[in-house]
């Protein structure tokens, strides 16, 4: 049965498959469908329209490099859930009762709603027998903390946008902008790029080498769900408190480059008013705050954690965000100086 799975069925395709759609691998099947939707966000515009976003969906694939993926356009399609999180069948989010910084306007508006998407990928028998139903849900957890990363680089790229046009405003204050900014987008690349290493580069080829060895369908399912629970692992969405620790600080600083948006699209459209642009200060200083108090957070627990035990992919990550020790020293001291500090008047 297994080597039918393998060689007639080509199992490992169309594992490839789902790895190119949950984890984004592949970058154009869903880069239409993506910027339509990031772009209606920000316009304040819902998507509770199944029957629209699989338009959009399957303009998307049609138009794609990486059609060939898919025997048919239609074979993957998306809907919406109008209470995610509510239903006995969907994974919860981990409850931990510890502080978690407040939620600002972009955190409820465009981060949250990503959760009431679910992408299904028509799979067919007997390869169900190994990506199942379970299995399915757990690719659409991993898919959605995914596709928030992609959310925060994509309002990211666009405020970069906005603030170039005003390079000419040579301010203590705009610098600030500035540099919060470049401190977002590196937080945002690197967590990407760990990504990439760790669950779309490493995580699959334990899963090739697993399924390689095995020796029986039993076995094969084991190695496919050994690989599930290491990508959830390593997106920090199982439910165990460390990894609620952590997903609700990179959650918090995802928001942030929402919130960052939205003030940039204020000063560019009406911010020349001096009480517009007071506030937007305020909003950029409590930014700056939260995103320093999230990078301590997730450093000291990184380090401690790593000091009491082997784990690769949290010594990943810590490379990636602290990169030559800007924020943490090897020793573990945390050199976290607020930008105000370093910006001299101008």
């Amino acid at each position: 049965m297994l080597s039918k799975l393998l060689h007639d069925w080509r199992l490992l395709d169309e594992l490839g498959v789902l790895r190119a759609i949950y984890l984004l691998g592949s970058g154009d099947l869903l880069q239409h469908f993506l910027s339509v939707i990031f772009n209606k966000l920000d316009k304040g515009e819902s998507l509770d329209d199944d029957f629209e976003l699989n338009t959009i969906l399957q303009e998307s694939i049609r138009n794609s490099a990486d059609n060939v993926l898919l025997c048919t356009p239609d074979s993957l399609v998306v809907s919406v859930s109008k209470n995610p999180g509510s239903s006995d069948d969907e994974p919860q989010s981990p409850s931990i009762s510890v502080s978690t910084p407040r939620k600002g306007r972009g955190q409820s508006s465009g981060m949250d709603i990503i959760d009431s998407l679910k992408f299904t990928y028509k799979v067919s028998w007997p390869l169900e027998l190994i990506a199942n139903l379970e299995a399915m849900k757990k690719y659409n957890q991993v898919m959605s903390f995914l596709l928030k990363v992609r959310r925060a680089k994509f309002v990211l790229d666009k405020a970069r946008r906005w603030m170039w046009k005003n390079r000419g405003t040579s301010t203590r204050k705009h610098k600030r902008h500035w540099l919060l900014e470049q401190k977002l987008l590196h937080f945002v690349d690197a967590f990407h790029q760990y990504v990439m290493d760790r669950v779309y580069h490493n995580a699959w080829r334990e899963l090739c080498e697993g399924v390689a060895a095995a020796g029986t369908l039993d076995e094969a399912i084991e190695v496919h769900e050994t690989y599930l629970l290491s990508i959830q692992r390593q997106c920090f969405v199982v439910p165990d408190k460390l990894g609620g620790l952590i997903a609700s600080r990179i959650n918090s600083i995802l928001g942030l480059a929402l919130d960052f948006h939205s003030i940039q699209q204020t000063l560019s459209s009406g911010g020349a008013i001096s009480a517009i642009k007071a506030r937007c200060e305020k909003e950029v200083e409590r930014i700056e705050k939260q995103f320093d108090d999230c990078m301590a957070f997730l450093l000291r627990i990184l380090s401690v954690k790593l000091n009491v035990g082997q784990f690769p992919h949290l010594a990943a990550l810590v490379t990636r965000i602290n990169y030559n020790s800007f924020y943490m020293s090897d020793g573990g001291v945390l050199l976290t100086t607020p930008a105000s500090a370093t910006l001299r008047p101008s």
